[in-house]
């Protein structure tokens, strides 16, 4: 299924970040229109709508109890208080339909129909603290029936050292978070590739004998995986929001994760997608840098049952352009 826009892009209603009240800010409209997603100006078109019902119908009809897909809420929808007077998030988004006729699993859904999030979402920045991000891993393994308390965390502070909502060299505050201090010694693999493309792999060794493949965006790549590998043993991300179907094949997980963060569910993905094909993408468009392609070679050998046959040429071509690793 191709992914398509689901409207001609309109102009931007908001700047790219939105500056609220005590200093917080949001993610305001950039290509995905965040914020006026959030606030009902822009909605989901029909043929998006239907696209995504198609989606996720066939990922309970392929792989059954097997896959779940969970959507990441906009820091919006969680901090209202701080959004200025005059913005208000709509309740009837397109998410909160998803999660109410039970296609997907919408984190923190209870935080935000309550407006009650405490310190999961960071202050500067459009992804969620390590304390949030540990939060949302513990409520996809209890929603995927396993153990959620096979693992007590005890949790220490460190500084906040960036934000994706400043720019850089902009004064930002000077913020700590709550991290967890007692987690076990994970083994961490990656190809290198930032953003789409990337793969991780983390392995720990005293986790449940569970293997967990995840298609997912920053949110699963930043804190995602990494809580939910505190509680199995072997746990695979993938930066793509489409399933790739035969790595799932090859890689015959016990589930299949989906997750995407609220505004990008305005386009549907292209389900079936291949790594691949991302790869060979960003190499047409000349967006590898060598530190990326670097780690992809080195990488490979790890990563090459994973990967199949069709990841071959990518590797040539890498190897052509920038010499082995």
């Amino acid at each position: 299924m191709n992914a398509m826009p689901s409207l001609d892009p309109p102009p931007p209603n908001f700047p790219r970040v939105l500056i609220g009240n005590a200093g917080w800010r949001f993610l305001g409209d950039g290509n995905n229109f965040s914020l006026s997603q959030m606030v009902g100006l822009i909605r989901a078109s029909g043929s998006v709508t239907h696209q995504w019902s198609n989606v996720l119908r066939s990922r309970t009809a392929r792989y059954g109890s097997r896959t779940k897909t969970f959507i990441m809420p906009e820091k919006t929808c969680l901090y209202q208080r701080y959004l200025p007077d005059n913005l208000h998030v709509t309740p009837e988004r397109f998410a909160t339909f998803l999660a109410n006729v039970g296609w997907a699993h919408y984190i923190f859904y209870d935080h935000v129909k309550q407006q009650n999030a405490g310190d999961l979402y960071h202050q500067g920045d459009s992804h969620t603290t390590a304390y949030g991000g540990y939060e949302a891993s513990r409520e996809i393994v209890r929603t995927l029936g396993l153990d959620a308390d096979a693992f007590e965390p005890t949790w220490s502070t460190r500084p906040v050292a960036s934000f994706d909502l400043f720019e850089p060299g902009e004064d930002h505050p000077t913020l700590s978070e709550r991290v967890i201090a007692n987690g076990p010694s994970l083994e961490v693999t990656t190809n290198g590739v930032q953003n789409r493309g990337c793969v991780t792999r983390i392995v720990n060794p005293q986790g449940a004998a569970h293997r967990l493949l995840i298609f997912g965006d920053s949110f699963a790549n930043l804190y995602l995986c990494y809580g939910i590998a505190l509680y199995v043993r072997d746990v695979t991300f993938v930066h793509s929001v489409a399933f790739d179907y035969e790595m799932i094949e090859r890689y015959q997980p016990d589930f299949i994760v989906g997750e995407i963060a609220e505004r990008f569910l305005i386009e549907a993905p292209a389900e079936g997608a291949s790594l691949a094909a991302i790869l060979q993408s960003k190499l047409v468009d000349d967006a590898l840098s060598p530190p990326e392609a670097a780690q992809f070679i080195t990488s490979y050998e790890p990563f090459k049952d994973l990967y199949g046959p069709a990841m071959v040429p990518t590797l040539q071509e890498l190897q052509r352009r920038f010499g082995p690793a």
